[in-house]
């Protein structure tokens, strides 16, 4: 399982603590890719950011239906503090 801040309305690859294999992850993926993961045990989907101006990378990844209000949620109890995150299998 890895953690990552609570620090905005995305989630952001540097980030995430000890999960290396799901910050190469959301680096491989396309902008508007689609992701499951568990954070703080609510499943949802998470889409990747557009890329920014002048093809500059974004990478992170934005929630999607119920996730994203629980993200919202810890976002304005947690900010700073970390969540847990692992991917869907």
């Amino acid at each position: 399982m890895s953690f990552v801040q609570v620090r905005d309305h995305a989630l952001w690859v540097d980030d995430i603590h000890g999960g290396t294999d799901l910050q190469q992850r959301i680096r491989d993926m396309r902008e508007g890719e689609t992701i499951d993961l568990v954070v703080e045990g609510v499943a949802g989907t998470w889409r990747r950011l557009r890329d920014g101006a002048g093809g500059r990378s974004a990478p992170g990844i934005q929630a999607e239906g119920e996730a994203q209000s629980k993200w919202h949620e810890l976002r304005n109890e947690r900010r700073g503090g970390l969540a847990t995150v692992e991917i869907c299998e």
